[in-house]
């Protein structure tokens, strides 16, 4: 039986509730659990499903490194934090560094997914000066290498799939899970993000899948998808006008 992991690091749950349909039961299955069921897979960890402390986390980590326990998915929200000076103390778990558990995870990983922008480039926590040295699980905005090195594969052959989005749209993190699952290739763009995950507020059904927030808001914004979140520029930008020069 499959399985999957679900860990949050950096304190951040935003694509949890995404994935869990906090504003409504997802559409067309797009909500985990309906995911879950559907492929038959065993939920061996979640932050806000599982009924056991966090320190049993810790116990299904160890059953996993020691080869006891298959590990099909694995599923990392929020930035990979490191500080102080290097010591990964300012995120634990039962005072062992979290990103230390999360590493062993990954490399016993069939895949490996980081959910939302802070996972996968390290998002606002590692915007300059990064205090909590924060990077994300193998790029630091747009550099490669963060938690793992930049030609780290997993099992699969894989590097991390960065399903970006701030958060990741529910629907486009349960449709990349379901590539792997279904057993089609997984076509990996800049910065390892998955063809999947399309701008803001785009038209799928087009060829020229363009973000269209400024069209449809008014305004541009700083792009959440991107590898540098927050880009180094003002919040709100008019969009140009139709006709105008």
């Amino acid at each position: 039986m499959a399985t999957l992991l679900w860990i949050e690091s950096g304190s951040c749950s935003g694509d949890s509730m995404a994935i869990l349909g906090a504003e409504g039961r997802g559409k067309d299955a797009n909500n985990l659990m309906d995911f879950l069921e559907l492929h038959g897979i065993e939920l061996l960890w979640h932050p806000s499903l599982s009924p056991h402390p966090p320190s049993v986390l810790r116990d299904i980590v160890r059953h996993i490194a020691a080869g006891e326990v298959e590990l099909t998915l694995l599923c990392v929200e929020g930035s990979i934090i490191h500080g102080p000076n290097g010591t990964g103390q300012y995120d634990t778990l039962d005072g062992h560094p979290k990103r230390d558990l999360i590493a062993t995870l990954c490399h016993h990983a069939q895949y490996v997914f980081a959910m939302g922008t802070c996972a996968a480039y390290g998002g606002i926590p590692a915007a300059p000066p990064n205090p909590s040295e924060s990077t994300g699980l193998q790029y630091t905005h747009e550099k490669p290498g963060g938690l793992l090195p930049a030609d780290w594969t997993s099992r699969a052959g894989l590097p991390v799939i960065n399903v970006g989005g701030c958060p990741a749209d529910a629907s486009t993190m349960i449709r990349t899970m379901n590539l792997v699952m279904d057993g089609l290739p997984v076509q990996l763009k800049k910065f390892g993000k998955p063809h999947t995950v399309l701008p803001c507020l785009c038209d799928p059904n087009t060829l020229h899948k363009k973000c269209r927030t400024g069209e449809q808001v008014g305004y541009s914004c700083y792009g959440c998808i991107g590898a540098h979140f927050p880009a180094n520029k003002s919040l709100y930008r008019p969009a140009k006008q139709v006709g105008s020069v």
